[in-house]
């Protein structure tokens, strides 16, 4: 580790100023290199492999020096798997006590020189001494942290609107926390990264054999290209959401071929305890999430379904229906407004002659001109076939003639598909007091028969 003194171990005096380094180590990782490195010196530089007891009863490699010299002539002392293989190896070992039993073991090639074994002893109680306090302080401070870290996600599960929202704002604070590179979130087939993660593919071939193996009730440290990662499953009653994933990349062992069989541990047990608390409140926020989105596509179906109850699929204006309800409430409200229907002239002949595809396109360039050329509080609807009908609000019978002909001026100047001009007839009223809609549509379409009478192309007062 870059700064830390060197720990020799070749005289009294040396003996003695490891042990002050060994119980001044700020980290669990200086802890480990410090003590490997002396327990190296008096072992007649033996390669030293610190180990892991998992609750399962499995070891883990946590850390190794020198890397090379295991690797080169000692490559059983990088793969043991339980206590079991390092009992019945002609390999030496030793426990490293922790506060509930065994922590985990240190072990290397052949037992060290007698005068050296009792230094050993005390070295590694020393050691985990110190490793026992280390994990109070940084646990204590940690949790404080993962709590404040916690309370700032519930209070954002209302504001941020997506998994990439809440890694791209918490992702920074997780990692210090856990002394990590990179997080990661899976869910429905989707990966959302912050930091430094392996790919994408990679993650999830190791999650596809987590989901077919794993007790998704609890962390699992990751393997193969993926060592270093801690995967904890998102779970809110009894069902499965995904993974979250949070990784470190410590080179105990470098990249080479005996790396790929090698299990390293890189997280302890109260470690992954506040990981799985993390994933606890992520799941709550997945979850919210999940429902925000489903709300969401609801309200979007809704509004939809809603449209189409109102709306004519060619044209998109109002459809009858609705043009009936709202020339209802129009009628009930005694208020000042005129109606105009119109008719095409002589659409009959167009579709005759140039087909029905045609005439609708002429249907909806029609009613894309009206409304262009009614005003905003205007309302278009197709009353059927080739007939709509305007509710011109809050206008006197001046002023609905006036927009009238200016719509039946527009559609003739305007250049349709077809060669042939293409002409309107209206006929225009205004709502009378106590009228029914039956009354006031009667009229109307008699004002657009007269309209078509006289010569088509014109607006009828009626």
């Amino acid at each position: 580790m870059s700064g830390v003194p060197s720990t020799p171990a070749n005289t009294f005096d040396d003996l003695c100023l490891a042990l002050g380094l060994i119980s001044s180590s700020k980290t669990p990782q200086e802890l480990f290199e410090r003590l490997a490195k002396t327990l190296h010196k008096l072992a007649d530089n033996q390669p030293i492999a610190l180990y892991r007891r998992l609750s399962s009863g499995e070891v883990r490699l946590t850390y190794c020096y020198p890397a090379a010299s295991a690797i080169t002539s000692y490559r059983q002392l990088l793969t043991f798997r339980s206590l079991d293989e390092l009992r019945t190896s002609d390999y030496h070992y030793y426990e490293l006590k922790g506060e509930h039993g065994v922590w985990g073991y240190i072990g290397h090639p052949t037992a060290p020189p007698t005068d050296a074994l009792q230094w050993v002893t005390v070295l590694i109680d020393i050691a985990a001494q110190r490793l026992h306090l280390l994990k109070a302080e940084h646990m204590t401070e940690r949790q404080l942290g993962l709590k404040a870290r916690r309370r700032l996600l519930s209070r954002d599960i209302k504001r941020l609107t997506s998994l990439a929202d809440f890694l791209q704002h918490h992702g920074h604070g997780w990692c210090e926390i856990f002394q990590a590179n990179g997080i990661a979130l899976a869910h429905k087939g989707e990966l959302y990264a912050f930091g430094e993660c392996p790919d994408r593919q990679r993650i999830f071939q190791q999650l596809e054999d987590l989901e077919a193996t794993a007790d998704q009730n609890s962390t699992v440290e990751l393997e193969g290209d993926c060592q270093g990662g801690l995967a904890a499953p998102l779970s809110l009653a009894s069902s499965h959401l995904g993974w979250l994933l949070i990784f470190r990349q410590q080179a105990i062992v470098p990249p080479t071929e005996v790396a790929s069989v090698v299990q390293f541990s890189f997280w302890l047990p109260i470690e992954a305890s506040m990981v799985l608390e993390l994933a606890d409140d992520l799941a709550v926020a997945v979850t919210a999430l999940d429902v925000v989105h489903v709300n969401r596509q609801l309200r979007k179906t809704n509004q939809r379904l809603e449209s189409l109850a109102h709306t004519d699929l060619l044209t998109r204006c109002w459809n009858r229906y609705y043009t009936e309800l709202v020339i209802e409430e129009w009628c009930a409200s005694n208020a000042t407004c005129a109606v105009l229907m119109f008719d095409i002239d002589d659409f009959k002949r167009i579709n005759d002659t140039y087909g029905h595809p045609t005439g609708d396109d002429i249907l909806r360039e029609i009613a894309r001109l009206a409304t262009q050329t009614l005003r905003s509080n205007d309302h278009l609807g197709r009353w059927g076939g080739e007939e709509f009908i305007v509710v011109i609000a809050d206008a006197t019978l001046n002023e609905g003639v006036c927009i009238a002909k200016r719509l039946c001026r527009h559609i003739e100047q305007h250049p349709f598909s077809i060669p042939d001009s293409v002409t309107i007839s209206a006929g225009l009223t205004t709502i009378r007091t106590g009228e029914s809609p039956r009354q006031l549509l009667e009229r109307v379409d008699k004002g657009m028969y007269l309209a078509k009478t006289a010569g088509k192309n014109q607006v009828m007062i009626c």
